[in-house]
This record gives C-alpha cells, structure tokens and sequence, in this order.
C-alpha cells in the first residue's frame, strides 16, 4: 500500500498541475436522447452483377420509423476527459461481418491499438479495403468463413469498402478516450461509471454533422443532455 502511494506521488510530481482520478470517489453517469433526421437509403447500380443477383433483396416497404432506428444504432457516443489523466488501452478483438453484402455493423467504434477481426458470411467472395490517409490497407478477395485480422492504430475515420461489390461501406471510429458507447434504437444513450470532472462529450455520425459539447460532472449524480444531429 505505502509503495503504491509513493509511486502516485512521484507521477504526480512529474505531471505537474495533473488531476488524478481517485478510485475511492464516486462516479457519475451521463445519458439523454439524441434527435436526428430520417435518413434516405439511395438505391445505386454498381458492378458486379453476378454477385448482387445471389444477395438478399432488401425490404423497399420499410417505414421512416425502422429506418430512423436502423440510423441510430450508426451513432456512437464518446466523453473524452479534460480535467484528469486517463488511460486508454485497446478493447479485445471486435467482429466485423460481411452478411448480404453488407457490413455488420455500419459504424464500429474502437480505441487505438485494437484488432478488427473481419469475417466473410456470404456464400461468395468479399474483399475489403481503406484509403483512408494515415490507414490504408487491402486485406484482399477471401472466400466464405474467412477470418483477417487488421489492427486499428489511427484516431478518428477509417472508411471501408470491398471492390467487388461497391455498394457496400462502413466506418471504424477509432477514439482515444475508454468512454465509449453506441446509441439504442429508440435514441437513447447512456455513459456510465465515469470519475467526476470535465469532458468533452462528442455525439458521432459518419453521414451527418458531429456535435460536441462541453460538460462538467459531479461525484455520484446522473447527468441528463440531449443532442439534436443536422445533415
């Protein structure tokens, strides 16, 4: 014990004017709704005929209500700390699936240093690749059951596709902050177990219009805010 309060002091003493979360305080939660607009699903032809004609035909009948739900769970939410020093360390490997020549899901948030497992569920090739500045990378055409494994080391977008069916596309979101969590289908959100102080609360889309905002928490209360994202 007398080791471990030395060795905080001495960090201490070399951060100087550093806040340092205490374990023994309580933590506090942050949760609310988040508005957004319907988001029109565009139909395109792409290449690849032969491959689309062996796909899932989608439901064209979905109402505004089940696409709005379908967009919501795209929505990740994030609270990066101001106030204190953090930790961010990679989450275990997350899974990323090709099914009806889509990717499952659509928006993947992860922290620096994670593995993304990229796994082929369709009866028939897939490929997948970014070029995204900073994180480029081609993991090549690979059959049915294929497993490839891709670590995500960039902060902020990293846009994938497959070139062979181009329709499809997704987003890794890779932030550097352990406070991390996806919006439910009805809107809602919640950040729990957060040590008290200052964040920055950071409300993310890939089609639309990110909204941040600054918030102060105090030990052991629920904080309620609400956003509202615009095209």
């Amino acid at each position: 014990m007398k080791r471990n309060i030395i060795i905080l002091l001495f960090l201490i003493c070399l951060v100087p004017g550093s806040v340092f979360f205490s374990q023994n305080q309580q933590t506090a939660s942050i949760s609310g709704t988040i508005t957004m607009p319907v988001l029109q699903q565009e139909r395109r032809v792409f290449r690849g005929r032969m491959y689309r004609n062996r796909l899932a035909t989608p439901d064209k009948n979905r109402n505004k209500q089940q696409i709005l739900q379908s967009s919501y769970i795209d929505i990740i939410v994030s609270a990066r700390p101001l106030s204190f020093k953090y930790e961010t360390q990679p989450l275990p490997p997350v899974k990323i699936l090709q099914l009806n020549a889509e990717f499952l899901p659509k928006v993947t948030p992860v922290t620096p240093g994670t593995i993304v497992q990229f796994i082929n569920r369709d009866n028939f090739f897939h490929n997948v690749f970014s070029i995204t500045p900073g994180s480029h990378f081609n993991i090549g055409r690979r059959p049915t059951g294929d497993i490839v494994e891709q670590k995500i080391t960039k902060i902020g977008e990293t846009k994938l596709f497959c070139d062979i069916h181009t329709q499809m596309n997704a987003t890794i979101i890779c932030l550097d902050t352990p406070y991390i969590t996806r919006v439910r289908a009805d809107g809602r959100y919640q950040l729990s177990n957060l040590p008290p102080g200052s964040y920055e609360v950071q409300i993310y889309h890939p089609d639309l219009t990110s909204v941040t905002r600054f918030i102060e928490i105090s030990s052991g209360e629920s904080t309620t805010v609400n956003f509202r994202l615009n095209k």
